[in-house]
């Protein structure tokens, strides 16, 4: 650690840095890449091994906020502890330039990247304590932090969060944000014309059985695993769901999950247990969204029972779709990805199941 040298950027160093940043991400993910006049890079004998990528911006109360928006490596920098020297320099940078409060963005399994910010005094905030810190400015923000987009992704910041969050809360607010935004598509799709009352209950109690038997069947496999793990919402999917909801009638589901308590994880070691539970997360709902279908053909039912019903295999589809086939960036939090890496021949005859279900 000692012979890397941690220094600004020079312009004609961007090429190799672009280089070392399409080695570190998916081809998806470099898609949302962007620079900033303040970059450092990690260098050892002449050579490049990773940058990191700082923007500033203001922040309500007369403050100023930091972010390490891009911080990576190249292959064979892993384990130089040349990340960790990064982070460090960034912090020290961001603080002589007398930022009162410094971000990251960190995908919820990411957990090399969340043990960095965790050893350093950083701490996910809520969404509810992003805006009792920020007020409205929280929407502000998430759009100079690019927040509104990123899935599955945490808001860390040092100082601290002042007072734990609430899971349940989480998981209700939630619930509540992705019906909402679900009826508001459908009222797109159709035409902005009224909507039927029985569509406003049917939408939401479908919506809480679905989410509900996801949650309670995760919970009771990481137990199982004698795995201690709470909820977390994506505050961050929602902007994005909301604009495809209301120009397009389309529902993009931001479903949130169950991570580790603890800050200090490593996921490759957790993989055996966090791939049980993602698919006993998986697992019910799919077979419920099947029993919906077997149903709409085969079970003769009246008008309005066939009304659930459909609305039923119709949110099942989506849901499905959603948290088992999408396995690449921006889908990398749900539940599939989990099954992906854990086991990819189970993923396989899953996604063939979701596949086959959206044709039938």
């Amino acid at each position: 650690m000692k012979d890397i040298h941690i220094r600004p950027m020079r312009a004609e160093e961007k090429r190799d840095v672009s280089a070392i940043m399409r080695r570190s991400f998916e081809p998806t993910q470099q898609l949302f890449f962007s620079w900033s006049s303040d970059v450092l890079v990690a260098e050892q004998d002449a050579k490049l091994l990773g940058a990191v990528v700082l923007k500033m911006f203001p922040l309500p109360g007369d403050r100023k906020g930091g972010l390490i928006a891009w911080v990576f490596t190249a292959p064979q920098a892993r384990g130089t502890g040349a990340g960790q020297r990064l982070i460090e320099a960034a912090l020290k940078f961001l603080e002589e330039q007398d930022c009162d409060e410094v971000m990251a963005c960190v995908e919820g399994y990411n957990s090399s990247s969340s043990k960095l910010f965790a050893t350093r005094g950083f701490s996910i905030l809520s969404p509810g304590e992003q805006f009792r810190r920020y007020g409205l400015g929280a929407l502000a923000m998430w759009i100079r932090a690019f927040h509104f987009i990123d899935i599955g992704h945490f808001l860390w910041v040092r100082p601290a969060a002042g007072q734990p969050d609430n899971p349940a809360m989480q998981w209700w607010g939630n619930w509540l944000a992705n019906a909402l935004i679900y009826l508001l598509a459908l009222w797109r799709r159709s035409g902005f014309r009224q909507l039927s009352l029985s569509s406003v209950v049917e939408i939401p109690l479908l919506l809480a059985v679905f989410l509900g038997i996801r949650t309670l069947s995760m919970q009771w496999m990481a137990r199982r695993h004698k795995m201690t793990v709470r909820y977390r919402a994506w505050e961050s999917g929602f902007p994005l769901s909301l604009v495809i909801a209301l120009a397009f009638g389309g529902q993009y589901p931001v479903l949130g999950s169950l991570y580790p308590v603890s800050d200090r994880w490593r996921y490759r070691d957790l993989l055996p247990k966090l791939g049980p539970v993602a698919l006993s997360g998986v697992l019910p709902a799919l077979a419920l969204t099947w029993g919906a279908w077997a149903l709409s053909r085969f079970g003769g039912l009246g008008p309005e029972a066939s009304r659930w019903i459909n609305s039923a295999m119709t949110m099942g589809r989506v849901l499905m779709l959603f948290d088992i086939v999408l396995t690449f960036f921006p889908f990398v939090s749900f539940n599939g990805r989990r099954i992906w890496d854990w086991n990819k021949l189970l993923w396989g005859f899953l996604a063939l199941a979701t596949v086959t279900l959206l044709f039938v």
